[in-house]
């Protein structure tokens, strides 16, 4: 059987790259790998960017209001005031602007206001002032011209009368208010009012009279500080009497005032009410009357008395009733410097700093005053002529209440020791 020949130019079957076949099997592999690298990329891009520029953070947009015009800009201003600065916006120091000038802008829509200075004539009563001011609230105005104001009190604007003369556009009228009673029907009320007469006033607290009834003083007095107004019904009228309260007086004790001494701390002032009758009238002729009620117009006020507590060490002359200087016989007598004020005090009290004072009633005698005088021998034979003698013996009585300084507070309780 002939033998087959085989061709020697066949191609064998090519191998398959092992790279291939792994990509045959994990076919997800590139693509993902691919998002990978493009991510990264990115993200690295972003980051480079970013550090490279400034983000919007720090510009904010303002509203401006000023000169009477309205504008918005976007800055990166920190202050109003930079902002301004920027703007060419001159500000006086009168000037006020909303925020202020030290204001951070912190957002987005701030608004900013710009309130010009001008000049303002203030009239209160017979005083004017022209006051160069930014305010706008009359009471801001009135309290930049250092003007104090009750809240019953009026601050109106109104057009200034001669522009030229006064050199204000705006006028500023303060009206002070005056303090009022009012009597309906024997019910008082106090207030204040800024009302010009009595029938204004009236209208002010809806009060309307009735047929008959009448209005003291008529409606068009004009009011007055202090002025009493009555409602009357018919047939019936009230008086009011006004009466002093008299104050008190309270003694309190001051360490700031010398012992021994008073001083007012607050004076005493007499408070004052109305006791308010009704008067019944027949034919124009008095034949009853009853308190209807007593009103506290103004409260007294107590006078305070300061007694002095407080020990000042004497200055000590030549000239004393003993022989020698008091410090100096203090001094010999053992007694500590610190004590010189209480024993100065008790010894006047007590003797007026005489050795030989005797109580013609008791029979004390001496410096202090010992009962009998022979108790002081315990301190010395000489003790009728020594103020030494004499004082030594003190001090030892004054031990019993712990000293010189326990002796002279109980000298102030009491009156003696």
């Amino acid at each position: 059987m002939p033998k087959k020949t085989v061709s020697k130019n066949k191609k064998k079957p090519a191998k398959i790259n092992k790279k291939s076949k792994f990509l045959l099997r994990h076919p997800l592999i590139l693509p993902v790998l691919v998002f990978i690298i493009l991510f990264t990329g990115g993200l690295i891009f972003l980051v480079s960017l970013g550090s490279s520029t400034q983000g919007p953070t720090d510009a904010h947009i303002v509203d401006i209001y000023a000169d009477g015009a309205q504008k918005t800009v976007t800055t990166r201003a920190k202050t109003v005031g930079e902002l301004l600065q920027k703007l060419d916006l001159s500000i006086k120091d009168e000037d006020i602007t909303e925020p202020s000038r030290e204001a951070i802008i912190l957002e987005d829509n701030t608004q900013v206001n710009v309130y010009r200075a001008r000049p303002v004539l203030i009239i209160d009563g017979n005083r004017s002032i022209t006051l160069f001011t930014a305010q706008r609230a009359p009471r801001l105005v009135a309290s930049d011209a250092g003007l104090s104001l009750l809240p019953e009190d009026k601050a109106e604007f109104t057009r200034a009368g001669d522009v030229l003369e006064s050199g204000a556009s705006e006028q500023l009228v303060i009206t002070r208010s005056v303090e009022v009673q009012l009597n309906v029907y024997g019910a008082i009320k106090l207030f204040r009012t800024t009302a010009k007469t009595v029938n204004e006033l009236l209208k002010e607290e809806n009060i309307s009279t009735l047929e008959g009834e009448t209005v003291e003083p008529a409606g068009a007095t004009p009011i007055t500080s202090g002025m009493l107004i009555s409602v009357n019904r018919p047939g019936v009228k009230t008086s009011v009497v006004t009466e002093a309260i008299a104050h008190g007086s309270e003694s309190r004790n001051d360490a700031d005032v010398e012992a021994g001494k008073t001083k007012i701390g607050t004076e005493g002032v007499d408070g004052q009410r109305a006791v308010v009758y009704e008067i019944i009238e027949e034919n124009g002729v008095e034949i009853s009357r009853k308190i209807l009620q007593e009103v506290v117009l103004k409260e007294p006020v107590t006078e305070i008395v300061l007694r002095g507590t407080k020990i000042v060490a004497p200055k000590f002359s030549s000239t004393l009733t003993v022989s020698g200087d008091k410090a100096a016989l203090m001094e010999a007598a053992g007694i500590s410097e610190s004590d010189y004020g209480f024993v100065d005090y008790i010894i006047t009290k007590e003797s007026q700093w005489r050795p030989g004072a005797a109580n013609s009633y008791s029979g004390a005698y001496g410096l202090c005053q010992a009962l009998p005088a022979s108790k002081m021998a315990t301190a010395g034979a000489d003790y009728l002529t020594n103020p030494i003698t004499q004082l030594k013996w003190c001090s030892g009585y004054a031990s019993r209440y712990g000293g010189w300084a326990g002796a002279y507070k109980a000298w102030l309780a009491q009156g003696w020791w």
